[in-house]
């Protein structure tokens, strides 16, 4: 077996909304091979791996999967299974995942959800070692180690709790929410609208605030002058000092260092100067500030405060162990440190309990070492404080936190200036009114972990993460800037640019990402083919954008997903055959399928936009929840007549070719379409149809009628506004028309707009995409030469695949056996030659269509052979 290809579709899919894996595998000889002929393949598999038992596969019942292996089934369906299994038994919840067989013999798609992309891909490679080890040893397979490198993986490189708690928090909420980099940042909403969180600290967190509580003294000092119960404490900088000024606040006390975190270095419950001078003796004290305090006697607790409120409290409990008389402390932190809840730093519900210097500090003060063998029963707490970060554990408490004590809570976090922060203080009971000499704040900490309340030891979780987020947004709106996303197989650059011009106005900057390249309020930040997700999402996170307009093409879907989970308005042009063939999309009911996707993610409160004279692209209404606007170039269209009747929303062409806004019942007119500059006095029926739709989508934004009408009169076809789509040049007497259609249904479009244009003949230049199949080649071979009187076919520098001429010389055979003389069809390899020897070869009189790949080329054209610039 062999890996072809590794796609992450990290957005919504063909496949899925959720990320999935897509892996092109080559099964070779064992296509030939289904898994009920292979002698004991099917037993050894199920030995292996017992749990794929209960996995249901497309019969829908428990035990499905093995039944399909017993009437055979290919082997990369059975990875897929595998694949998934080895996952969940790592601790990773997934569960969809489905296979289909490629064109060609043994070529299989197998995808199937991940969560973290390293060890998504090594549950399928150590998925296909446990197959291959079966077909060669005919023996069940040990799977325990190959589970324990996902699970590591995941661990390792999955988003820490805290991260993920708002992660999953802003996705609960519709929110759009992006991991930046490899560490803990996150960006909630988009474009204009967006905002930042890494780890708790929000890009509303004052520096100043993060500063102050970094540093405890100034904390204490900002709070005791607000009149807020913090310990007696003194900063010492010797060990002179340390000794001297504990010996003023007397025992018992803590020590901590200045600057500390994470409850690092923290040593409470000192009773004694011999107990002092143990811990002392341990410390690395050169260079380093410590604050000696009053030691208070009662519970740790942890209040959780999220823009003034408290929303979770916990009551911390320091890591200890239970002496057996056999172990050593040592070997009992290592045994606690087996349980599944614990984990490296972050990764868990809870952190193992370190064996560092820091342990055997705090057990000399009580003259033990990790080396100790404590009695049978003995309870030994091993770290000095109760961060979850040293092994702590966390109870919730926050039902129980009295008024009085919420209210010290809020004030404190407001007194450093906190948006979210975490207030640790010690009390005998937190149901208990306030007591000034029993209470004290500890520390206030910016950044604080809210893993604790997600996953208590005890007691009810709390959403923190939603706190969060609900306090950085009220709701999607706020967060979301208007997504209006375009597909469809024609007309998709040209709707994007019309809705763009729509939407554009002083005090609203309008991102768009298309074939042609990724604009920002009308600058060009990027050029080249940019209708794929990366694109969009250079648009969604530019700070400066109020709107969105994406062309969405299939490529960039089959790639890596959408770039946006929701869409505010979702066009989808028309579907005709095109690229059919590749990546694993061979029907043309599966193209219907992969652009149905933006009409799926239509936001239930957004509009979808359908063109109605299309079939295809009207039957998609039933899959979209958004608000359906149909569009038409007739209003005899059945599905336009019953929308009118229903009062629905409807963009058509009347009969004496006005264009017509519907809406519960009401008709208003537009504006004749033959008016219209980018409709060619109405000759361009597909650029009408395209106007219609983002007439549509602008609309539904709130661009009223009047900004509409004045801005489609000054939208031209020209290479400004529209560049590369039906730019007309007249030069010389001769007519040449710029485009970039570039299969059967574009290429028709353009011949029924020039039809009624005066020409003497037709010149077209034309090069055949070298990833379409030679039947597709054929067909547009044949309608060139219908309508062409000289055909030059170029070649494009990417050739996808093919051999030199391989293209060209496929339509050059079709053109001639249909409608052509041999000497009238020609073919001029490079783009810059053919375009000037059509110029030679045209008389005055005749009509040129330049059908581009590459726009500079004609740019370099007309610079040479007109001079003047192109319109």
């Amino acid at each position: 077996m062999k890996i072809n290809r590794v796609r992450y579709l990290k957005g919504p899919n063909y496949f899925s909304y959720s990320p999935t894996l897509l892996i092109e595998l080559d099964i070779e000889e064992l296509e030939y091979q289904p898994s009920d002929i292979i002698p004991g393949f099917n037993e050894a598999l199920m030995a292996s791996m017992p749990s794929l038992l209960s996995h249901t596969c497309s019969p829908g019942y428990t035990g499905g999967f093995f039944d399909r292996l017993k009437r055979g089934t290919w082997m990369g369906h059975i990875l897929e299974h595998i694949a998934i299994e080895l996952q969940n038994l790592a601790g990773i919840e997934v569960k969809r995942g489905k296979t289909i067989a490629g064109e060609n013999p043994g070529i299989y798609y197998v995808t199937y959800s991940y969560k973290e992309e390293k060890s998504g891909l090594c549950a399928f490679n150590s998925a296909v070692k446990i197959v291959e080890s079966i077909l060669s040893e005919s023996k069940p397979v040990k799977i325990e180690s190959y589970v324990a490198e996902i699970e590591e993986l995941y661990y390792a490189n999955k988003l820490g709790p805290s991260t993920e708690a708002i992660y999953q928090a802003a996705l609960k909420a519709e929110i759009p929410v992006q991991h930046i980099g490899d560490d803990s940042l996150l960006r909630l909403g988009t474009g204009s609208r967006q905002k930042f969180v890494q780890a708790t600290i929000t890009s509303q967190t004052s520096n100043l605030a993060v500063e102050h509580s970094c540093d405890k003294q100034m904390t204490k000092d900002i709070l005791t002058n607000c009149g807020l119960p913090v310990p007696i404490g003194m900063v010492a900088s010797t060990l002179e000092e340390i000794f001297l000024k504990a010996d003023l606040i007397g025992y018992p006390l803590v020590l901590k260092p200045l600057k500390g975190r994470q409850g690092q270095g923290v040593m409470t419950n000192i009773k004694n100067r011999e107990q002092l001078f143990n811990i002392v003796n341990c410390l690395e004290t050169e260079g380093e500030s410590y604050i000696i305090e009053r030691y208070y006697q009662g519970s740790d607790y942890r209040l959780l405060v999220v823009n003034g409120q408290l929303v979770a409290a916990s009551m911390r409990i320091p890591p200890y162990i239970i002496g057996n008389g056999t172990d050593t402390i040592q070997e009992l932190i290592e045994l606690e440190n087996k349980n599944p809840l614990r984990g490296d730093d972050h990764e868990k519900p809870m952190t193992k309990i370190p064996l560092d210097h820091s342990v055997s500090c705090y057990l000399e003060k009580m003259n033990l070492s990790l080396q100790s063998i404590p009695e049978k029963g003995d309870i030994i707490q091993v770290v000095g404080n109760a961060n979850l970060s040293t092994g702590g554990k966390a109870i919730d408490v926050t039902d129980q936190v009295h008024a009085t004590i919420k209210d010290i809570a809020v004030s404190a976090a407001k007194a450093i200036n906190l948006d979210i922060a975490g207030i640790d203080v010690i009390c005998p009971d937190i149901s208990k009114s306030f007591n000034r000499e029993e209470l004290a704040i500890i520390e206030v900490n910016a950044a604080p972990g809210i893993r604790m309340h997600h996953f208590p030891s005890e007691g009810k979780k709390r959403d923190v993460g939603a706190a969060i987020v609900n306090y950085l947004f009220k709701d999607r709106t706020e967060a979301a800037i208007p997504i209006i996303a375009i597909t469809g197989t024609n007309g998709k650059t040209t709707t994007a640019r019309l809705v763009s011009h729509f939407l554009s106005e002083v005090g609203r900057k309008v991102g768009m990402a298309n074939s042609d390249g990724v604009y920002i309020g009308g600058q060009c930040i990027d050029e080249g083919d940019c209708s794929g997700p990366i694109s969009a999402r250079k648009v969604l996170a530019n700070p400066n954008v109020d709107y969105a307009v994406l062309e969405t093409a299939r490529g960039g879907i089959l790639r890596e997903g959408l770039a946006f989970r929701h869409c505010d308005v979702g066009i989808i042009t028309n579907v005709a055959e095109d690229h059919l063939g590749s990546d694993g999309i061979v029907t043309f009911e599966q193209l219907v399928k992969l652009k149905r996707l933006i009409a799926e993610v239509v936001h239930e409160s957004g509009y979808c936009i359908l063109n109605a004279e299309d079939s295809n692209v009207a039957k998609m209404s039933s899959h979209s929840k958004g608000k359906i606007i149909y569009t038409s170039l007739t209003e005899q269209n059945g599905l336009v007549k019953e929308a009118l009747q229903e009062g629905a929303v409807v963009w058509y062409v009347n009969d004496s070719g006005w264009i017509i806004y519907a809406c519960e019942g009401k008709k208003e007119r537009f504006l004749l379409g033959s008016d219209i500059p980018i409709t060619i006095n109405g000759t361009a029926k597909h650029n009408l149809a395209n106007l219609l739709q983002a007439l549509a989508a602008a609309y539904s934004q709130g661009v009223t009628m009047d900004q509409l009408r004045e801005r489609a009169l000054c939208f031209y076809p020209d290479s400004e506004l529209s560049k590369g789509r039906f730019n007309i040049r007249e030069l010389n007497g001769r007519k040449i028309i710029i485009d970039y259609a570039h299969n059967v249904s574009g290429l028709a479009a353009i011949f029924d707009t020039v039809k009624n244009f005066a020409k003497r003949r037709v010149v077209s230049v034309i090069a055949g995409p070298g990833d379409r199949k030679d039947e597709d080649l054929r067909k547009m071979a044949e309608l060139l030469s219908k309508h062409s009187d000289i055909l030059m076919l170029k070649e494009d520098d990417n050739l996808r695949g093919r051999e030199p001429l391989e293209v060209a010389k496929i339509m050059k055979e079709t053109a001639i056996n249909k409608h052509m003389s041999k000497k009238n069809v020609l073919i001029v390899p490079k783009e810059p030659d053919a375009y000037r020897e059509a110029w030679e070869l045209s008389k005055p009189g005749d009509l040129l269509l330049f059908f581009y790949t590459d726009f500079d080329y004609v740019t370099a054209f007309f610079s040479k052979i007109a001079k003047p610039t192109l319109n």
